[in-house]
């Protein structure tokens, strides 16, 4: 008789075990829509980084082309900025002239500063790049 009482006792035991199995279960299934939530912004952070350093260093391989071609190397100011669209980034280009003559040889020396904005999401990414051009003053105008 004492057995029979045992499992009488232990009927419900099977419905405690599968309620707790599920609420440990549920608590794996929020953390997982978390985590995915949190890679996704992430991810979407990562890009607008990546289209704004590209914009940046964009610009200044314009401004290396613009230098090549003899735009700025002959040009009266020694200081400017303007400003490129690459792809829907945009790059604010500051640029610093001052000449050095080594060797015989003049070279016309330029400090940029590129700053690549990508206005994809409510907060803009922003990155700047600083880079040192040298060109030689030989360069002819419209050398290519």
């Amino acid at each position: 008789m004492e057995t029979k009482g045992y499992v009488m006792d232990q009927k419900g035991i099977a419905f405690v075990v599968a309620l707790i199995m599920l609420l440990v279960l549920t608590f794996v299934g929020f953390a997982a829509v978390n985590l995915t939530s949190y890679e996704s912004r992430i991810a979407g952070n990562e890009r607008v980084y990546n289209n704004a350093f590209y914009a940046s260093d964009g610009a200044i391989e314009n401004f290396r082309g613009r230098v090549s071609t003899g735009e700025f190397v002959y040009s009266v100011g020694t200081s400017g900025s303007y400003q490129v669209a690459i792809g829907d980034c945009l790059s604010n280009v500051t640029y610093r002239r001052w000449n050095r003559n080594e060797g015989g040889v003049d070279y016309a020396v330029f400090f940029i500063r590129s700053e690549g904005i990508s206005p994809n999401f409510p907060t803009s990414g922003r990155v700047v790049i600083e880079s040192i051009v040298e060109a030689s003053m030989m360069l002819h105008e419209g050398y290519n």
